[in-house]
């Protein structure tokens, strides 16, 4: 999804448009910033697809990077709350929060050791 927002990004009014029907306010928001937003979201992408390879194959460098994601997930949907989105952020904290807790669970840790 990540690429695929990053590409209608960077080609504006193309085919990929019908993606932003859900979200169109913040479809808006992002244009404004121009190319840069779809760079952003294309490397997004990137770093995604990069922590899946790695926690498919159980890598030790992915568990770390999972939970950096999740953080940083965790922490924007946070930021929503203020801005008026409180059931969507607190939503989005306590399933990040599980998240984080099954990752951290020993058992789970041990699996990334290779």
């Amino acid at each position: 999804m990540c690429a695929l927002a990053g590409a209608s990004l960077l080609s504006p009014g193309g085919p990929l448009d019908w993606i932003w029907r859900v979200k169109p306010a913040e479809h808006e928001q992002l244009l404004l910033w121009g190319p840069a937003a779809g760079a952003f979201f294309l490397g997004l992408a990137l770093i995604m697809a990069l922590a899946s390879f790695g926690a498919f194959a159980r890598r030790r460098w992915a568990w770390p990077l999972a939970l950096a994601i999740f953080a940083a997930n965790a922490i924007g949907d946070a930021a929503r709350i203020p801005s008026g989105a409180v059931v969507e952020g607190l939503i989005g904290v306590a399933v990040t929060a599980a998240i984080l807790w099954w990752l951290a669970r020993p058992t789970v840790r041990t699996l990334f050791n290779s």
